[in-house]
């Protein structure tokens, strides 16, 4: 590519990704909400929050609820004889719906451990479904759940939040390994994903079709940082420190830049608003969506430690990795590699931030929340090491959860980051890296 042609085509591709993402707003709010489906937001008649009141199959009726915004009381209702609840709110938004305990008829009572409170965030125009867990009084204890039932759904929410931050983090790795480069715009590329995700979902998408092209999208946005920034700092013989300077600057412009596109409220995927835990595995309930998300990233992981391994791409990247000018002058198109990681490491990411937003909401800094988090399985990990970024993104989210368990839930990044401390006492490289070499 001569030296005239690369400005037009970099040119080109950031108009593309600035239109996609000045379009995707124009574009869902032209469409009027997307489709859903069942446990998911519906949309009706009018701004609602909605809810069923049943023991087992049987509905409880008279069963008041209030629902209050920023503490204020907007809003009250009765269930019905069938135990249906509509409750019309003012507009969109944040709110909190409290059931009122003493409302509940004799016999009957919360579960143990369930909240009287709930927080649903309401789409204009669409009504967002709550779940209270109501038992028989007679079968309810409270003592709530034992100790080891505790400790194994800790582990299985470290385990959903490990296999998420390990996929997220190999992108980051592989970077780092290709071009010395700690790129601190790494979480906004995770929250790139899942915001073009939510776009896509509001416009009619079903879930599974709109992350495929938000990951899509994140590949182009990856490839265009690479070419029309990162490739010229390289070839301007940029230092790395200084580079890394660039990539803290671009994060903080694309942070504050998703903040006025997306808004600074949290929203959610049409899809699987509100699950109940029904699926059980042994003393453990888990929503679905979560034994969702732990299969799709371990499919995935696989899929790229064979694909680092078996194929020939996976091969180059990784000599590239080991030895950049070892592989070059062995014949192995460097810039290409390099062109290959940005766009998989940023499809990664994208992917990571669409499961982040399956299991919490989508927000414009929620990359910056987890930045320091894929930094710890990195480092933890090896760095440059896509392997090593998997186990430590493991370690990090199973040792940081499983905390809770003594310690708040505040503390989760301090354990984690006092776990990365003593792995790094015992093997400075990482659990996978390896020594440097002496010159």
């Amino acid at each position: 590519m001569s030296g005239s042609r690369i400005p037009r085509t970099v040119i080109g591709a950031v108009l593309l990704v600035c239109g996609l993402m000045c379009a995707f707003p124009a574009l869902a709010a032209a469409s009027g909400g997307g489709r859903v489906t069942a446990m998911s937001l519906t949309q009706g008649s009018g701004t609602a929050i909605t809810s069923t009141i049943v023991v087992g199959t049987k509905p409880v009726a008279g069963v008041r609820v209030e629902v209050r915004q920023s503490g204020v009381l907007v809003a009250t209702g009765t269930s019905a004889a069938d135990g249906s609840l509509r409750i019309e709110v003012p507009g969109a938004g944040r709110y909190q719906v409290h059931l009122i305990a003493s409302t509940l008829p004799k016999g009957v009572t919360l579960a143990a451990g369930s909240r009287t409170t709930l927080e649903p965030i309401v789409r204009e125009g669409f009504s967002s479904p709550v779940v209270f867990r109501i038992v028989d009084a007679s079968t309810a204890t409270d003592e709530g759940p034992s100790s080891s039932t505790r400790v194994l759904g800790l582990l299985a929410s470290g385990l959903r939040f490990g296999l998420v931050i390990a996929l997220a983090s190999v992108g980051l790795s592989l970077i780092f390994g290709t071009t010395g480069l700690t790129n601190f715009a790494h979480g906004e590329m995770l929250t790139f994903g899942a915001i073009a995700t939510w776009y896509f979902n509001d416009l009619g998408l079903n879930l599974v079709l709109a992350a495929v092209g938000g990951v899509l999208v994140s590949g182009v946005f990856g490839a265009v940082l690479e070419l029309g920034l990162f490739r010229p700092l390289r070839r301007r013989r940029m230092p790395d420190l200084s580079v890394m300077v660039v990539s803290i600057g671009l994060a903080l412009f694309l942070r504050y830049l998703f903040a006025i596109i997306f808004g600074g409220s949290p929203r959610q995927y049409n899809e699987y608003a509100a699950q109940s835990p029904t699926v059980k595995l042994g003393p453990i309930s888990l929503p679905p969506k979560d034994l969702v998300i732990m299969a799709v990233s371990a499919a995935m992981l696989l899929g790229i430690g064979l694909f680092l391994q078996r194929s020939r791409l996976g091969t180059a990247i990784r000599a590239v990795s080991d030895d950049r000018d070892l592989s070059e002058s062995s014949g192995i198109d460097v810039q290409r590699v390099i062109l290959t990681v940005w766009v998989l490491s940023a499809a990664l990411a994208g992917m990571g931030g669409v499961l982040l937003g399956t299991t919490d909401t989508v927000v414009w800094n929620m990359g910056q929340r987890v930045l320091l988090v894929m930094f710890a399985a990195v480092v933890l990990g090896g760095l440059g090491t896509a392997f090593g970024a998997m186990a430590g993104g493991l370690v990090v989210g199973i040792v940081s959860d499983l905390s809770t368990y003594w310690l708040d839930a505040d503390l989760k990044i301090v354990v984690a980051l006092g776990a990365l401390v003593i792995v790094l006492l015992v093997r400075p490289s990482g659990i996978f890296g390896v020594r440097a070499r002496s010159a």
